[in-house]
């Protein structure tokens, strides 16, 4: 299977095809831990997770022309704020379904149209020594089906994510904003390039495209990511703790 894909996702930076040839030894350590998840401030989430999601992040849409739901985790320069220094999530948080995926990936051959399952070669829990067998005399393990299995899931997760979010954009809900974060100790964090639903125009749209959503299972994501804004708060105080402490604020 040939290396992929010009423009690759976040924590991906070279994948390439799962192949019993190639990677019949190789074994996964989930044990090595998250830490390549520690930079990010913001994580893609499915459809089905976003109720979890909402109770424990600030869930919002990515800016830019194909606004995607996402959790926001930490902020610009602190990093994820909910991964510690150990490279443990902490304990009293979900895991997004994305980050749990990793270091596995399903990648679209458009030259070839087909779909083939990657992985992140230079991934931290991908190696020899420990961990679970991928391959077992050149057929996949229970290991490697079932994490081919969650990342079909969650591929198709994310589709609807994206039907969801393209459809309260085209309605006319979402608006780009900015927050500024104040800090008691002294200085600021500015966060920018998200969008939130606008509550005043949700009560505006019309009642046939009310009832369509309530039949396609939207209305609750669109009540989640409006609650979860009380995490913000939450958000803050970690921010603030790392700004602080300069290291894991748990």
């Amino acid at each position: 299977m040939s290396d992929v894909t010009p423009s690759l996702p976040l924590f991906y930076t070279r994948v390439v095809g799962v192949n019993p040839a190639q990677h019949g030894e190789l074994r996964l350590d989930r044990s090595t831990g998250l830490g390549f998840a520690a930079r990010a401030a913001s994580i893609p989430l499915g459809l089905g997770e976003l109720a979890v999601a909402a109770r424990h992040y600030p869930v919002v849409f990515a800016a830019g022309p194909a606004p995607a739901p996402v959790a926001l985790v930490g902020l610009n320069e602190f990093g994820n704020l909910f991964v510690g220094d150990d490279g443990a999530w902490r304990v009293d948080a979900y895991v997004p379904a994305y980050v749990r995926a990793y270091p596995f990936i399903f990648v679209e051959d458009p030259a070839k149209n087909t779909t083939y399952v990657g992985m992140e070669e230079g991934a931290t829990c991908l190696g020899t020594a420990a961990g679970q067998r991928l391959f077992d005399d050149g057929s996949p393990t229970a290991v490697l089906s079932e994490a081919v299995q969650f990342c079909s899931a969650y591929r198709d997760n994310l589709g609807a994510a994206a039907a969801f979010a393209r459809a309260v954009d085209a309605a006319g809900l979402l608006q780009e904003e900015e927050a500024t974060v104040n800090f008691s100790g002294g200085g600021a964090s500015k966060v920018r390039g998200f969008k939130v639903i606008r509550p005043d125009r949700l009560d505006k749209v019309a009642d046939e495209v009310f009832l369509n959503w309530r039949r396609r299972g939207w209305l609750g994501p669109i009540y989640s990511h409006l609650h979860s804004a009380g995490n913000w708060a939450r958000l803050i105080d970690l921010a603030a703790t790392r700004a602080k402490t300069g290291s894991d604020p748990r």
